[in-house]
């Protein structure tokens, strides 16, 4: 049974999934449009929100996993 803290954790991973694939989406379909100047500029900029998307999604994996290893290990009760 999901705790508190599990449940805002994965509600934070599934969050961070959907934005990353969303800007995977986006700069799939920018990359028609790269030719042009201001294409390359839409690209280069969906680029670095795909790492930042990236690197949330990871960071919400890893705290999603630390509550899981803590509740695995016994700390349901303590939360």
């Amino acid at each position: 049974m999901p705790t508190p803290e599990s449940a805002a954790a994965f509600a934070r991973l599934v969050e961070k999934r959907a934005r990353l694939s969303e800007v995977s989406k986006q700069l799939h379909d920018a990359m028609a449009d790269r030719s042009s100047i201001a294409g390359s500029a839409r690209y280069k900029e969906l680029q670095d929100e795909w790492e930042l998307a990236l690197r949330e999604m990871e960071q919400a994996t890893e705290e999603f996993s630390a509550v899981i290893k803590h509740l695995h290990e016994g700390g349901a009760g303590n939360a």
